[in-house]
């Protein structure tokens, strides 16, 4: 199960650095019917910054909504190795509206700047989630 785990990784890292070097694709055709186009990513939040993590992730769902765009970012609590949740681990999944994502901005970059000093991203990955 183990190498089965380490080939799908490989896959991921693969699909990621494929990803990066292209467009993104319109989110309306990426994926097939009845699954979404979603970005999942492994955050390694700074000491002390929780808060400024999940203001980040909340300005973020809000940026998308001023710009009248259904695209969605939730955070998804890990569980700490001995027990309770993560204080230092979390992964965000955004769930994206069909069709083209608005332009960045100002307020974009801010949002982003709240995640750059709050934490940092480990892995991500692209997918097609299940609606």
């Amino acid at each position: 199960m183990l190498k089965q785990f380490a080939a799908c990784t490989a896959l991921a890292t693969l699909s990621i650095a494929a990803q990066a070097q292209r467009a993104a694709p319109d989110t309306g055709n990426a994926c097939p019917i009845g699954t979404h186009y979603a970005a999942m990513r492994h955050d390694i939040v700074k000491p002390g910054k929780w808060t400024g993590f999940e203001k980040a992730v909340a300005d973020h769902s809000a940026w998308y909504a001023s710009h009248k765009n259904g695209t969605k970012t939730v955070i998804a609590r890990t569980l700490a190795p001995k027990g309770g949740l993560s204080s230092t681990e979390a992964v965000t999944i955004t769930r994206y509206a069909p069709g083209a994502q608005p332009n960045h901005d100002a307020a974009y970059d801010a949002f982003i700047a709240e995640y750059r000093a709050s934490s940092t991203v480990k892995d991500e990955v692209r997918l097609c989630l299940p609606n």
